[in-house]
């Protein structure tokens, strides 16, 4: 553990507050919000952009046990406010620094319960909410047995996983074949029929605000992988009563979650019988997600964040007016050796494209779209409708000419 500290000066008894992850977005804003920040990040992970904006960095994982010492010793001297983190692996220990010191954060029984599929499935059972069965499952025929109580198709994916990572769907017994070796359990659980969709929300002191609903797009003409998210829109373009319909559920789910402060990331399906829940974090969504709610509806969830951690504000009374749509849309060409990329400058200037990142060149090998971090760069667009957002979104994709080959480029054989 390497502790690295650095006076801030200019500012009377700035809040303290701990953020575990780098986070630009999120420092930045704690930043101008007049926080000191102590940040924590393992050593190859650690951004030095970083530097100029926190007082203090740890370097070291986020279960180091000697973490929390640490941090008991600054907090007696300069007491922390708050812990914030927004990546997945640093809830749980964010939540454990923040019950330990008695500090705002999150309820260490509700990141768990968020970050274990199968617990968040026997918490919704219990609680009456959602009698969807589910049960982990550790070989074939574990999930054969499975679907042979509770019918096809059967969705099977890691216990504790994320981006989309070794998700399978197995509508028939002969298709069933061992996932992917993990030390993570797998759970099996029925597949929802239904579009895709993702709520994101702001809660305080047990008061929901659903600020956005995201839609969703798949990499469905892929049959190896696809449930591998590949574009979202803000707001989903579906009817005023589905609107209503999925925020009366996920409000009322997240009262059952027992998730009272902070983001949340919801993710469901709406089925024929109306939402299903598939997942959710005490996070904002990746995938650019926040940049799309802000752009589409005002809300800035970093600043809400940020001003929630400093004890300023609750959830927002008033939503801002809509400011349209806004979309992403990731690069999927296929597989193999990259031997020319055209098409980015004639692009990136065209009316409603925000963001072009496509850091592929000449020489990189593109592999599977397998997951999220598998994706190779996106186009983020805004416009005044989501259809249209979405079809910018489209014409840059198809526009943007990446040519590769299956063999490598010479002196890379």
């Amino acid at each position: 553990m390497i502790p690295i500290d650095k006076d801030v000066l200019g500012m009377e008894d700035p809040k303290q507050v701990v953020v575990l992850g780098s986070s630009p977005g999120l420092c930045d804003r704690l930043r101008l919000a007049g926080a000191d920040i102590t940040l924590v990040e393992a050593p190859e992970r650690f951004d030095k952009a970083l530097a100029s904006f926190v007082k203090r960095s740890v370097l070291t994982e986020y279960d180091d046990p000697s973490l929390i010492p640490l941090l008991r010793g600054i907090h007696g001297h300069t007491p922390f406010t708050a812990v914030i983190s927004l990546t997945e692996q640093g809830l749980m220990p964010a939540a454990r620094i923040a019950e330990t010191l008695g500090i705002r954060g999150l309820s260490q029984d509700v990141v768990a319960r968020t970050r274990d599929k199968f617990a968040m499935r026997t918490w919704l059972r219990d609680k009456g909410f959602s009698s969807v069965p589910c049960a982990v499952v550790r070989d074939v025929a574990g999930i054969q047995g499975f679907a042979a109580r509770h019918g096809f198709p059967v969705i099977v994916k890691p216990r504790h996983g994320q981006g989309s990572q070794n998700v399978s769907c197995f509508r028939t017994a002969d298709e069933v074949v061992l996932p992917p070796a993990s030390t993570d359990d797998y759970i099996a659980e029925p597949f929802h029929l239904g579009p895709e969709f993702s709520v994101e929300a702001f809660s305080c002191a047990g008061e929901h605000h659903v600020l956005a609903i995201t839609g969703k797009f798949t990499h469905e003409d892929d049959p190896a992988n696809p449930f591998v998210e590949v574009g979202h829109v803000v707001p989903a373009d579906i009817a005023p009563e589905v609107v209503d319909a999925i925020t009366e559920y996920v409000v009322e789910f997240l009262d059952v979650m027992g998730i009272a402060d902070g983001c949340s990331h919801t993710e469901l399906r709406m089925t024929s019988a109306g939402p299903e829940v598939i997942e959710t974090h005490t996070r904002v969504g990746g995938d650019s997600i926040p940049v799309l709610v802000r752009q589409a509806t005002g809300h800035d969830l970093l600043d809400l964040t940020v001003q929630w951690a400093l004890d300023r504000i609750g959830p927002p009374r008033t939503t801002p007016s809509a400011h349209g749509a806004a979309a992403i849309r990731f690069f999927t060409p296929p597989q193999g050796w990259v031997v020319g990329v055209a098409g980015v400058q004639r692009w990136q200037g065209l009316p409603g494209v925000l963001q072009l990142n496509l850091p592929v060149k000449v020489g990189d090998r593109i592999h599977p779209v397998q997951n999220s971090r598998t994706r190779v760069g996106y186009v983020l667009a805004t416009a005044p409708t989501p259809a249209r957002a979405i079809e910018i979104c489209r014409k840059v994709t198809s526009g943007v000419r990446i040519d590769v080959s299956p063999e490598p480029p010479r002196g890379r054989r």
